[in-house]
């Protein structure tokens, strides 16, 4: 069972919404429901956090080498912006 619950959402957001729903891989209905689950239900999973992330970079075509040799540079920029 569920409820229909109409909430009024300014116009310049709808992008913003549109944007992250197809980041997740969701429609908008599917997006906003999971984000107010999430809210409610309280802390989240790592997963939960990662999946939006795993969509962009499955959708990138990067490979697993790709993605450790991004993350490794990266951790190498700030390590030696840290000891400035």
């Amino acid at each position: 069972m569920s409820v229909t619950i109409e909430v009024q959402i300014p116009d310049d957001l709808i992008p913003l919404l549109e944007q992250r729903a197809r980041g997740a891989g969701l429609d908008r209905q599917q997006y906003l429901r999971s984000i107010v689950s999430r809210d409610l239900t309280g802390p989240c999973r790592l997963d939960d956090v990662l999946c939006a992330f795993r969509h962009q970079v499955s959708e990138t075509g990067m490979s697993d080498a790709e993605l450790f040799d991004l993350f490794d540079a990266a951790r190498n920029d700030v390590e030696t912006k840290a000891d400035r």
